[in-house]
C-alpha cells in the first residue's frame, strides 16, 4: 500500500541529520548552531540530537553559506543512505518547504485580506509591522554567495 502524502512527509528520526553533520551540509560550525535559542532539536535516543530536514533548511536560508538546492540535496542523499526506503519521506518534506517558499507573499494582497478582515486600529499596527520589514533581502538571495571585494591592483 503506498503512503499518504502526509505519510511521507514525515520523515523517520534515523534519516535525520545529528548537529554535527546538519552544520557540516550547512556550511558553519556546529557550535554555531548548536548555541541558537530558536533551534528545534529532536532526541534521537539518550543523547543524540538531531535536526528535521525543514529545520536544517530554515538554518541554511539564515546562515546563507550554500545553496539552498545544494542542502537539499545533502539532506536526501544522507537520508538515501540510512534507509532509502525513508528518503522519499526526506523528499517530500522538502518539497513542502520549497512550496512554502514560492507561495505568492505579496504585500498588497495580504494587506488588502487584513483590511477586510480586521478593525481599523489592529489594521494600522499590522500595516506598520509589514512596511517595517520592506527592507528584508529579496528571497531570490536566499544561498546566494556575496561577490567578493574588488582588490586594487
Amino acid at each position: 500500500m503506498e503512503p499518504t502524502t502526509d505519510e511521507m512527509r514525515v520523515a523517520p528520526l534515523r534519516v535525520h541529520p545529528n548537529l554535527s553533520t546538519a552544520a557540516r551540509m550547512i556550511g558553519v560550525d556546529a557550535s554555531t548552531i548548536s548555541r541558537r535559542k530558536d533551534l528545534r532539536v529532536e532526541s534521537r535516543g539518550d543523547r543524540d540530537k538531531v535536526l528535521r530536514p525543514t529545520e536544517v533548511m530554515r538554518l541554511a536560508a539564515i546562515y546563507r553559506q550554500r545553496s539552498l538546492n545544494d542542502v537539499a540535496q545533502d539532506l536526501i542523499e544522507h537520508a538515501r543512505v540510512a534507509d532509502a526506503e525513508a528518503a522519499r519521506a526526506v523528499e517530500a518534506e522538502l518539497e513542502g518547504f520549497f512550496e512554502r517558499r514560492s507561495a505568492p507573499r505579496r504585500r498588497e494582497d495580504f494587506l488588502g485580506l487584513a483590511r477586510q478582515l480586521l478593525p481599523a486600529q489592529l489594521y494600522d499596527q499590522v500595516e506598520s509591522a509589514v512596511e517595517a520589514r520592506a527592507d528584508d533581502p529579496p528571497e531570490e538571495l536566499d544561498g546566494a554567495f556575496p561577490l567578493p571585494p574588488e582588490k586594487d591592483d
